[in-house]
Parts: C-alpha cells; structure tokens; sequence
C-alpha cells in the first residue's frame, strides 16, 4: 500500500485537530485553574481576605494557558505550504519545501479519524493531523487498517 496526499492546509481543520489534539492538557490546565479559584474563594469566606496570587494563578490556568496553548499548536501547523503525505506498510512521511519528516508506526500511540482528516497521536501531545480530501472511503479504511496493523488503536468517525 502507497497512498500519497498533496495539500495546502486548512485553517479549520487544523484548529479541529489542535483542539482535538490537546484536550488532555487543556483540560488539565483549565481543572487545575478552577481548583485554585475555588481555593481562593474558601478563603476568601472563611478569613476574610482574597489572595491576588491565587486568585490569578487560577485565572491564568482556567483562561490564558489553554488559549494559548491552542492557539500557539494551531499557528505552528499551520504553515500554509503545499504538504505532500504519504501512507504506508512502514508509517507516515510528510513533506513540503523546507522539511521531510517520517514516522515509523511505532512512533505513533494513536489514530483517530476526524471530520476531513486524519489525526495521528504521539506521546507528550504532539500530533500530526492528515487531511483526507481526495481519499475514497475505501483508502480512508485502507489506511486506518494499515495503522492497526502497525499496532495503533484506531478510532473510526462514527456515522451520524
């Protein structure tokens, strides 16, 4: 098998699969936020006296940490240059006209099929998001049926 995909990014894509992509950690960053406001607050009732350090360290997790942190994956993937992606028995290439990368299937935890793309997980949040216009659904599940071979747990877009 030897699929190859040639695109130029897609702005909405890209925030879908920053999004999707970083859940964990934003969650992570916005439950640990509203813990330390809900800490202020206790103490704000029972002493009397609001904690300005606590107050935005909280505010800063909730709110900015997560805006930025999405914000700043989505701007880096997006580079706006033509993308060629080619899928195989040995894992996944990316190229365009300042860098070639290619990851073996080991490289990967994870495949999840998306709206438009193709989300390859790895460890510590990163993710190489692949579109799929062009592909016939046939290709779309030869593809995740590579992937599983390759050992990665594949979720498929539900039908709705």
């Amino acid at each position: 098998m030897q699929i190859q995909i040639t695109a130029v990014s897609d702005p909405a894509l890209i925030a879908a699969a920053a999004r999707h992509g970083l859940r964990r950690p934003v969650l992570t960053a916005r439950l640990a936020g509203w813990a330390f406001l809900l800490l202020a607050v206790l103490l704000l009732v029972t002493t009397g006296d609001l904690d300005p350090a606590l107050t935005a360290t909280g505010a800063a997790l909730a709110v900015l940490v997560p805006v930025v942190l999405l914000n700043r994956t989505a701007q880096s993937l997006r580079a706006a240059r033509l993308t060629t992606y080619e899928i195989s028995e040995g894992g996944v290439a990316s190229s365009d006209a300042v860098s070639r990368h290619a990851y073996a299937w080991r490289a990967f935890r994870s495949v999840e099929q998306l709206s438009g793309q193709l989300l390859f997980s790895m460890r510590g949040a990163r993710f190489l998001p692949v579109p799929t216009a062009g592909l016939s659904a046939a290709e779309i599940e030869q593809v995740l049926g590579a992937a599983s071979a390759g050992g990665l747990r594949v979720r498929r877009l539900l039908a709705h």
